[in-house]
């Protein structure tokens, strides 16, 4: 039984070289988020439970472990006996920080050599393909903003496509066979250029005539515009723009819209309120064409927030009074979509927990990796106990329902978007 490993694979059974360890090779595969644990530095890269962590991501699709591979790579950092990569003495050890950075050149090279001789063409023609595109972003760095569309088109005329056979990135069933020079669009960013690109693409298995537009684009969600741009368009709240989008209210495409809007957002509330992601203004709520809440932009999460960490956004769901409008027809927290929203919120929660272990696994493997959500505080510490473990099922959702009733137009929520409209220009 994968579930009873934690009771018998323990960091003291590593350390005591355990007869245990020895049971692993007739174990069934458990999940990947318990195979992740097993990489953390408590197991000590135990060659036993290696081979076992290896057999098990093995046994799963390559694209549910891609889905982990953030964690994968930072794992390495803790295999000091090099047990995940074949040949180690071949490898540099990866016990401390340098060395682990020396480290991922060796694995992607290991990973290279592997290629056959048609996959190695295709690789390099990809990635030489695709690292000239995106290196246009530095190019247009140190021009004015007037100057930078004019610099795209310059510079994807450099371009030549190379082979028949490169795949966008972002879509591997389309065929790359073109470039329209005239579709850059350098995008607004503090930091960096981002920019969007259309290509000419075909299907992979398709007609090599029917030659479609794809745009590309660094910081995308397809179909969907952000509230902000909504507003730069309408005067009208969220109500109003559902019923321009979908019909009336009570109308099948109305109430099929509202619907999937309730079940988004009561998902993106409990990720919110496990996650902590914070400026939430407009430009990073979007909506898609079938009336669904996503939320971009995760520079902001765990322990950090705008404005030198002020924590502004002191709900921990974003739940304005024009959301609640949809949510909740009555205004006071009576109507059956309200209801409806706060159930399923309870029962995310509660999924969400009984889950607990895998996600702060998932999470915790991060740690080491530089980023500015963990660098300060306990990330770690404070994630679990928004799980509340010592609670009882029905403590938690008691718990979790108090917490959608507080972000209920909560009046910091309205003032950070204010706040955002002032000083950026970004729609309420």
């Amino acid at each position: 039984m994968p579930e009873a490993l934690p009771y018998f694979i323990t960091p003291k059974a590593v350390d005591d070289n355990s007869v245990l360890l020895q049971q692993l090779p007739h174990w069934a595969p458990c999940s990947i988020t318990q195979a992740l644990e097993f990489l953390s530095p408590a197991y000590k890269g135990h060659p036993r439970v290696m081979a076992y962590v290896l057999r098990v991501l093995e046994s799963y699709p390559p694209e549910r472990v891609t889905f982990f591979m953030p964690q994968l790579v930072q794992s390495l950092r803790h295999d000091d006996g090099g047990e995940t990569v074949p040949e180690p003495g071949n490898m540099p050890s990866s016990g401390k920080n340098g060395s682990f950075l020396e480290l991922l050149p060796a694995v992607r090279q290991r990973i290279i050599d592997g290629f056959s001789p048609s996959a190695l063409d295709i690789f390099t023609r990809e990635f030489d393909f695709f690292d000239k595109v995106t290196s246009i972003s530095g190019v247009l760095f140190p021009l004015p903003k007037e100057e930078r569309r004019a610099g795209i088109r310059r510079e994807l005329e450099k371009i030549q496509l190379n082979g028949e056979d490169l795949y966008l990135p972002t879509a591997p069933n389309k065929f790359v066979v073109g470039i329209r020079v005239d579709s850059g669009i350098p995008l607004q960013s503090a930091a960096k250029v981002p920019i969007m690109i259309t290509f000419n693409v075909v299907d992979r298995d398709g007609d090599r005539n029917d030659v479609k537009p794809q745009a590309c684009i660094f910081k995308v969600v397809p179909n969907t515009r952000s509230r902000s741009q909504m507003g730069e368009t309408t005067d009208g709240g969220l109500l109003e723009i559902f019923q321009q989008d979908f019909g009336p209210v009570g109308s099948a495409s109305f109430e099929a819209a509202r619907q999937n809007f309730i079940v988004s957002s009561a998902g993106y509330a409990v990720a919110s309120l496990l996650l902590q992601p914070k400026d939430r203004h407009n430009g990073n709520l979007l909506f898609d064409n079938f009336g669904r809440l996503v939320h971009i932009d995760f520079g902001f999460i765990l322990e950090t927030s705008p404005g030198g960490n002020m924590r502004f956004e002191s709900a921990h769901f974003k739940l304005s009074h024009e959301m609640t409008q949809l949510l909740d027809p009555s205004g006071v927290m009576k109507s059956d979509t309200w209801t409806q929203f706060l159930s399923l919120c309870v029962k995310g929660y509660l999924a969400a927990r009984r889950h607990m272990e895998g996600i702060i696994t998932t999470v915790a493997l991060m740690l080491d990796s530089g980023l500015p959500c963990f660098s300060r505080g306990d990330p770690i510490g404070h994630l679990r106990k928004r799980f509340h473990p010592e609670m009882t099922e029905r403590e938690a959702a008691n718990f979790m329902t108090h917490v959608c009733k507080d972000a209920y137009n909560k009046w910091t929520t309205a003032g950070y978007d204010l706040i955002q409209y002032l000083q950026q220009g970004i729609e309420k």
